[in-house]
């Protein structure tokens, strides 16, 4: 029954004006990433280094699963329509979605002894079941990426989980951007 209230708190948030401001900042934000990586980080059709996932990721953790499945699911559609093949690829829309729900999920319904722990497990299993198992099988099903270009996408989100880790760990412990979502959050 408390895994249902919580539920309901984090679902009430989408009636909350700041954080949908804010929500809709970091879809923009994670757009503007996803094309400038995009342009300059692309190695080939089915891999960049791209950290569109960290404005999806930090939506997450700090609003929930449910504002992080929504930031992820705008920035993809989004970011689709403004790229030069506008063509929405649903299964990597759904491990967009995913790795926004499984952020918040982590953070929010997982107890941890300490917050670096509660976010590195949020970044782990957002990349690895999200951006790594089901945005692979999206495209070797539409683009025909080899099965074994797995293990390179694995290699490339571990190098970005790690990056992303930090940015949000500091984006946290910033005591200006803590006070202003104190703010937000109306704690």
């Amino acid at each position: 029954m408390k895994q249902q209230s919580s539920f309901l708190e984090e679902l009430k948030l989408f009636k909350n004006t700041k954080v949908l401001t804010l929500a809709a900042m970091l879809t923009t934000m994670s757009v503007v990433i996803g094309i400038l990586c995009k342009n300059f980080l692309t190695f080939n059709i089915y891999y960049r280094i791209t950290f569109e996932n960290l404005p999806v990721i930090f939506s997450g953790i700090l609003f929930g699963p449910f504002v992080g499945a929504a930031v992820a699911v705008c920035a993809d559609l989004i970011s689709c329509l403004c790229s030069a093949n506008p063509v929405v690829n649903p299964i990597i829309s759904v491990g967009a979605l995913a790795v926004g729900f499984l952020s918040g999920y982590v953070s929010h319904h997982i107890p941890f002894r300490s917050e670096k722990l509660r976010i590195g497990m949020s970044v782990a299993l957002a990349h690895l079941i999200g951006q790594v198992a089901i945005k692979s099988v999206g495209k070797i099903l539409w683009y025909g990426m080899p099965w074994w270009g797995v293990f390179l996408g694995l290699g490339v989100s571990i190098l970005v989980g790690i990056l992303e880790f930090f940015a949000i760990r500091g984006l946290l412990k910033h005591s200006g951007i803590r006070g202003e979502l104190g703010k937000v959050l109306g704690k």
